[in-house]
């Protein structure tokens, strides 16, 4: 069995076949995938797939560095008062994503200063700690920053606190976010991208967990095309192949993992 640790399935790109979409997963042996969130909005959409789709579909609840739902005007403080009341929910496994973000936002979106998205960071990580869920952490140019939070939240670390989503901070500071508990995931982007394949053979496998972040990061040959969570196994093969290991026990590591992290999952 796969784990499929980061899909939104509640993104706009799945509304019209989305049955389907889990569907082909579950013939690939991807039998269970974390539906992740990044608004209020999103959230609930996470929360109403996983109600359809039980023990396949789990959520995550979340907000985003960057305005994701520029609709929503609600301040900082209200819309953590509804991440709370969304993450009570038994369909909710975690939150997320969540995180730093100090990258231009893309035009549906909009950028947050850097004090607001620590405020938000830093209420999230708040909220999982009292809920006691994991986190799906987002981190785009800013890893000292993110470290940096996370040390002050985590060290020592207990338990296992969570996962770095799509893993893109270097060699050297592997060790650090181990330290801290947190697992690694790892998309699509490893079939392609020479330096986190280098990056990969240095995390051990007891680490790492397996992601699309679907409808993006598609791997070869679907770079560029609309990714889904299916495509997870492709991933998982190309990784057993790198790291020299066969692809039952790469699933089975990384499949452990993500239910050490998501205790939810069965």
């Amino acid at each position: 069995m796969l784990i499929d640790t980061h899909a939104h399935l509640n993104f706009p790109d799945f509304e019209k076949d989305l049955d389907q979409v889990i569907q082909n997963a579950i013939k690939k042996g991807v039998e269970k995938i974390i539906c992740v969130s990044s608004s209020i909005r999103d959230s609930k959409i996470a929360i109403e797939i996983a109600k359809k789709y039980p023990q396949t579909v789990y959520a995550t609840v979340g907000i985003h560095p960057h305005i994701t739902d520029p609709d929503n005007q609600e301040p900082i403080k209200i819309q953590i008062r509804e991440l709370e009341e969304l993450a009570k929910n038994p369909m909710v496994v975690g939150i997320g994503e969540c995180g730093l973000d100090y990258t231009p936002a893309p035009p549906s979106e909009k950028n947050r200063m850097p004090e607001e998205q620590v405020l938000l960071f830093e209420s999230q990580i708040s909220l999982a700690k009292k809920l006691n869920l994991p986190l799906s952490i987002h981190c785009r140019k800013a890893t000292k920053e993110t470290l940096e939070i996370l040390n002050k939240h985590f060290k020592p670390a207990k338990n296992h606190p969570g996962v770095w989503h799509c893993y893109s901070a270097g060699k050297k500071e592997i060790p650090r976010v181990l330290e801290l508990g947190f697992y690694l995931g790892i998309d699509g982007n490893i079939t392609y991208d020479s330096g986190l394949q280098n990056v990969v053979k240095n995390i051990p496998l007891k680490r790492i967990v397996l992601e699309t972040d679907c409808p993006f990061l598609g791997p070869i040959p679907y770079r560029g095309l609309r990714n889904t969570p299916e495509n997870v196994k492709i991933s998982a093969e190309f990784m057993a192949h790198l790291l020299g290991c066969s692809f039952i026990n790469l699933s089975n590591i990384t499949t452990e993992n993500a239910k050490k992290i998501f205790s939810q999952i069965r």
